[in-house]
Parts: C-alpha cells; sequence; structure tokens
C-alpha cells in the first residue's frame, strides 16, 4: 500500500507471473491526465481467451504501419452508420467520395512519437 508514491517491481533477469482466480487492472483518474494503463513490449503481445470485449466510450482505434489482419471462421459482423475506405489511391487526388484529409491525417498521426 503506497499513500504517495510509485510502487515497482522488478526481474532483472527473470519473469514476473501474476496468477489468481481473476486479476484486476484499475486505473483511476480524473481528466485526461490520469486514469490510463499502458502496455509496452519489445517483440509481442500476445492475448488469449475464450470471449475478448473491448467497450470504448469515444474511440476505438487499431493501427499498424505494417499488415493488419482481421479474421473469422464463423460471422463477422460489422456496423457503423457510415463506412467509408480509403486507400493511398487519395495521397495525390481526392477520389469523388473524399479521404484525401483521413489519409493526411493517418499518415500524420503516424510520423508523431505518441501516436
Amino acid at each position: 500500500n503506497s499513500l504517495n508514491g510509485n510502487i515497482c517491481i522488478i526481474a532483472s533477469n527473470g519473469k514476473i507471473r501474476l496468477q489468481g482466480t481473476d486479476i484486476e487492472l484499475v486505473a483511476l483518474g480524473n481528466g485526461g491526465e490520469k486514469g490510463n494503463i499502458t502496455i509496452t513490449a519489445s517483440e509481442n503481445i500476445k492475448l488469449e481467451s475464450e470471449k475478448m470485449y473491448f467497450d470504448a466510450k469515444s474511440l476505438c482505434k487499431l493501427a499498424s504501419t505494417g499488415i493488419v489482419e482481421l479474421a473469422a471462421n464463423t460471422c463477422l459482423k460489422m456496423y457503423s452508420s457510415v463506412i467509408r475506405g480509403v486507400s493511398d489511391g487519395v495521397a495525390n487526388k481526392d477520389s469523388k467520395v473524399g479521404g484525401r484529409e483521413f489519409f493526411i491525417d493517418s499518415t500524420l498521426m503516424q510520423m508523431l512519437p505518441f501516436a
């Protein structure tokens, strides 16, 4: 229990394993500055479970500078009030339905160090 400060668990040459019937990670904060959970790995992050739920109130973003694969062996459901798709073809000239602004925003986001 730390009332004012950090708690650090460091295994310089080994694994840290948390095991229990349930494990909860909760970050409480006010505003946009605090209340965040960050997971960083130098190689892979692998999630395995029977079911996975993601619930974001304002934004859910999946981005990669490489390949993104999305596969469902039985059924893939996707719903939105508007679905728009854009390719790199809009880099030089906007398409008839737009998309160049999205391309520019996405390209600039990849250049930012905190994106």
